[in-house]
């Protein structure tokens, strides 16, 4: 059986084919990667399938039996001609075309991949109107010799080998897209998404839906959790929505991979949500578990805006050239969908209505965990009046929404329809964390069912400190000790013990991720260098065949010879030190993770059990402080975030001063000797 991290390697040498080639390269590789597995396991299954029955039976199955078993053992139809053998074998003037017919066959034949397996057009014409192929056939003959030697069957790939390797890819695919805007669309960094996933814990039996799902991550670690937590990931029912049509294939495309049953629809959730009641089409279905990470403060959600224009009747354009848009007013607003029970968001900015749609998609036990702006903690100006200060001001609609998370909505007579607050923490996180944007983050927990010691209090956790995330050159990274410090606070809120029993739970599960990012990481360095070594050795043993025959034929090498064999050696030895080096700073940081990981449990426990300590790391906040505050949840409020200098004992900072003082002159004494001595 292959390994994820060999399997990550072949998938990392296609990127490294076809990169440049052309844009949105993920996709290319993703569909030929999909279609390889489809063809590879239709001929594991059929053999499996004949296996079963000789085990069972004990006798051959005759051609009718097979006919059977062909028919019966297979997930998806392949019509015949379309498999990878026959693209493999097409000529290299027919090799795109021969891909785009199977895998426009193959979806036509099930319904379930339409869209998925065919989304790339894998003979489009080159945009330069040379005749030629957008992919050209060297490029594609290329991509397939190189995957035509991986068994992605069964036989070879498992279900969680080949769903953990194709995540790891699209992860790195986001890595590299780091500062555009694609990345964040498809991509949320692993370890919010684990954050959220253990905070809510599913249970066998749960339902989960992720109303922007994009690759599909918060599903599938769901799964996840619920394979290691009761042995099967069929015990959640999967759903999601997703807008980007490449994205929502990818999504479908990292379901099958893993196995999963999930249902995954395309669509403007705001919109035109695909998830209603059987026997109503406007009444939002509800769920045990919603996850997101929806688009940050998306402007003209209902897509009502219109272009402002000045006297002249030209559009007003905002700095990025793009033009400002006015909307109408709320007045004549309807949603279909009745979400806007909390109020009806500003149109120039998504983030509470997608949080609407979240809480309407919450069934009454319902518990979510949501990706969002920190901007709508602390958004919206409360009801002021003049004799307040100075001023005749009405609430206005976010603060009302965050309010009526916190108390229960209203009517419109500003009279409560019920007392019920559903906001269950909030984690502040380290800005520049996320794909595609610099915005601050934050987690927003909602539970509409809270212990009852917890109904009218709000967890709020302060993890942007100092040394609670890495600083890389173009995003933040949370490291597995940051994700244990959060992840903490929150099972605890403030139990020692339970703090105690958590952290013992979670430093094993650690370590091994750990041990397992390591891992790919090991194979992506044996990849990027394997070329450079690969190609110094043949210079290597050229020079010494050079060498060795002169010295054969009893002639003495030239200059130039036995120079460029130690020329040879020298790059050699180079590339493989500096190989031998990336390895072991890998090494090195996956070892560091592991002792950060202790550390911080001694942190943690020391935290808890000094109260002014835990100020500085979390505050749990009841409601009557929160309308003191008038439901602003901004977390320094609440939080002792102040970052402290480090304590300076200030006699040894003073002997200090005096040694360098006294260095200074000895230093002073000696230049002055050297000046005379330069007079003389």
């Amino acid at each position: 059986m292959i390994t994820k991290q060999a399997l990550g390697n072949t998938l990392f040498g296609m990127a490294d084919i076809l990169r440049d080639k052309v844009e949105d390269y993920k996709s290319y590789i993703l569909s030929l990667l999909f279609f390889k597995r489809l063809s590879d396991n239709y001929t594991w299954e059929i053999e499996n399938g004949f296996q079963e029955f000789r085990k069972e039976f004990g006798i051959e199955p005759n051609e009718k039996q097979k006919q059977k078993i062909i028919a019966d053992k297979h997930d998806f139809i392949i019509p015949e001609g379309c498999f990878w053998e026959d693209v493999r074998k097409a000529p290299l003037d027919k090799k795109n075309d021969a891909l785009n017919k199977a895998v426009n066959n193959i979806a036509d034949a099930n319904v379930a991949l339409k869209g998925v397996i065919n989304t790339v057009r894998w003979n489009e014409p080159s945009p330069d109107g040379s005749g030629g192929k957008k992919l050209h056939p060297e490029v594609l003959s290329l991509l397939v010799s190189y995957l035509d030697a991986v068994d992605l069957s069964n036989r070879n790939a498992s279900v969680d080998v080949l769903g953990d390797a194709y995540e790891y890819l699209i992860k790195r695919f986001a890595d590299e897209n780091k500062g555009g805007t694609t990345a964040g669309q498809f991509y949320t960094p692993q370890e919010v998404v684990d954050i959220i996933v253990r905070y809510l814990k599913p249970q066998k039996g749960n339902t989960a839906y992720d109303p922007t799902s994009g690759s599909g991550g918060f599903l599938i670690n769901s799964a996840k959790y619920i394979k290691r937590t009761t042995g099967s990931q069929k015990n959640i029912r999967l759903f999601g929505q997703e807008d980007v049509w490449n994205t929502w294939a990818i999504a479908n495309i990292n379901m099958i991979l893993h196995g999963l049953d999930a249902s995954i629809k395309k669509g403007d959730t705001l919109r035109d949500p695909k998830f209603t009641e059987e026997d109503n089409d406007l009444a939002i279905k509800t769920f045990d578990l919603v996850m997101a990470n929806f688009p940050f403060s998306q402007e003209n959600w209902w897509k009502n805006g219109e272009p402002k224009k000045d006297k002249k009747g030209k559009a007003v354009l905002k700095n990025d050239g793009s033009p400002q848009l006015e909307y109408p007013g709320k007045e004549n607003f309807n949603d279909p969908y009745d979400r806007f029970e909390y109020g009806i968001p500003p149109f120039s900015n998504g983030d509470f209505a997608f949080l609407q749609h979240i809480a309407a998609s919450m069934n009454e036990n319902g518990k979510a965990g949501v990706v969002c702006p920190q901007g709508v903690l602390f958004r919206g100006q409360p009801e002021k009046t003049e004799e307040e200060d100075g001023q005749n001001r009405k609430a206005d609609d976010e603060y009302l929404i965050r309010r009526g998370f916190l108390q229960g909505p209203v009517n419109k007579d500003g009279e409560f329809v019920r007392g019920v607050n559903i906001i269950d923490a909030i984690v502040l996180l380290p800005g520049n964390l996320f794909y595609g944007t610099t915005i601050p983050g934050s987690i927003v927990f909602f539970n509409k069912n809270k212990p009852e010691k917890r109904k009218d209090k709000v967890l709020l956790v302060y993890a942007a400190k100092e040394r609670w995330y890495k600083e890389e050159p173009n995003m933040n990274i949370l490291l597995p000790q940051d994700v244990l410090r959060i992840s903490t606070i929150l099972e605890s809120w403030g139990d020692i013990e339970i703090a105690k029993e958590w952290i013992t739970s979670q430093k094993a599960r650690l370590r091994e991720l750990i041990q397992e990012e390591l891992g790919f990481k090991k194979s992506e360095i044996e990849l990027d260098t394997q070329e450079d070594i690969t190609l110094a050795e043949e210079k290597l043993r050229k020079a010494e065949t050079q060498v060795k025959d002169k010295e054969g034929e009893g002639k003495k090498p030239t200059k130039t010879e036995l120079n460029n064999l130690e020329k040879a050696k020298d790059a050699l030895a180079k590339l493989v030190t500096l190989k031998e080096q990336r390895i072991t700073e890998a090494e090195v940081q996956a070892e560091k993770e592991r002792i950060a990981i202790d550390e911080v449990e001694i942190e943690l426990l020391n935290m808890l059990a000094n109260p002014e300590l835990r100020k500085r790391y979390f505050s749990v906040v009841d409601m009557e402080e929160l309308e003191e505050n008038e439901f602003n949840l901004n977390i320094p409020r609440y939080v002792d975030t102040f970052e402290r200098e480090e304590e300076i004992d200030l006699i040894e900072a003073i002997e200090g001063f005096r040694s360098i003082q006294k260095e200074e002159c000895k230093v002073d004494e000696l230049l002055a000797k050297l000046l005379e001595a330069l007079k003389q």
